[in-house]
């Protein structure tokens, strides 16, 4: 006779599963409060910035429509409320000039290297591009604003005779489409990897090449990812700082174009606070400059991830 299996006695069967809880639970815990903290700390990081921003209109008398409106943002070092000539709107027109320039450059060069390692390249290319894309993706931007300097400025100035010396936010743009690059090459090739094999086999089965299948079948499916490259692309060249900081110009009128010297908003931050003494306006409006720079990323950034997730609904992942 065939030996029966001893049947463990229910109690063991209860108290393992309460010894996993007891870890389970912990460990839930700490990843949910992971996250309030997060929350929290981007919460933390806007409050201060608007707290110590609204002090230019609540304690320094500063004029909130002077600071909509006024089309300059001079750094001066003054206490006087009547004297002090900052504005928001050049600063953020220069950053809105230097973003599109890196869109204009970033987007087609991205998102062609991405079609190509993720439905033309073999595997071993595939590997070394991506490799190469991720080491960019770690090159401080300082060397990038370095080799702008060094190369794209000239040209700039010999061939089109563009801002001071070749310093102007077209330069700017296409250095920080560069940096840019990177990203929008792993998030849209991540897109691209997850449409269905099922949806490119059928294309095939139908009779269709792979041209065909890649522009009318793969990139049509994944949209989701491929906006939500571009638009985290978008939130990159925004936040960017030393790049603009060095190439930009660092005129601080209102620029009417991209091909003149301009400071974005990264920019002005980081060359206004070297003389911002704890009385002077110009420190409560840089930080209300970091506040608007702030809300502008966070909400790039906030789509991009409202866009990404679609994608993973859309394909179940």
């Amino acid at each position: 006779m065939a030996a029966v299996p001893q049947q463990r006695p229910i109690g063991d069967a209860i108290r393992r599963r309460r010894a996993g809880a007891l870890i389970d639970t912990p460990i839930e815990w700490s990843i949910r409060a992971t996250a309030l903290l997060t929350i929290v700390i981007l919460a933390g990081i806007l409050t201060l910035l608007l707290w110590q921003g609204l002090q230019l209109f609540v304690d320094r008398g500063y004029s909130v429509s002077r600071f909509l409106s006024f089309p300059n943002a001079i750094t001066d070092n003054t206490t006087d409320p009547t004297k002090f000539r900052f504005g928001i709107v050049p600063p953020l027109v220069a950053t809105l000039w230097v973003t599109l320039i890196t869109l204009v450059v970033a987007v087609p060069l991205g998102m062609a290297t991405a079609v190509f390692i993720s439905e033309v390249a073999p595997p071993r290319i595939r590997l070394v591009i991506k490799s190469i894309a991720e080491l960019l993706a770690g090159v401080p931007t300082v060397v990038f604003a370095f080799v702008g300097l060094a190369l794209v400025a000239p040209k700039v100035r010999e061939v089109f005779g563009w801002g001071v010396g070749g310093l102007s936010g077209f330069t700017a743009g296409i250095v920080v489409a560069f940096v840019a690059v990177p990203l929008i090459i792993s998030i849209a090739d991540d897109a691209l990897q997850a449409v269905p094999r099922d949806l490119r086999e059928s294309a095939y089965a139908l009779g269709s090449n792979k041209l065909e299948v890649t522009f009318f079948v793969v990139m049509p499916a994944a949209i989701s990812g491929l906006t939500a490259a571009v638009m985290l692309g978008m939130a990159r060249a925004i936040g960017e700082t030393m790049v603009v900081l060095i190439l930009a110009g660092g005129n601080s009128s209102l620029p009417a174009t991209a091909t003149e010297s301009m400071r974005p908003m990264t920019a002005t931050i980081a060359s206004g606070f070297g003389n911002a003494t704890t009385q002077s306006l110009i420190r409560p409006a840089l930080f209300m400059t970091g506040a608007v720079l702030f809300l502008l990323t966070f909400v790039t950034t906030l789509l991009a991830d409202l866009v990404l997730e679609r994608q993973r609904r859309k394909f179940g992942r």
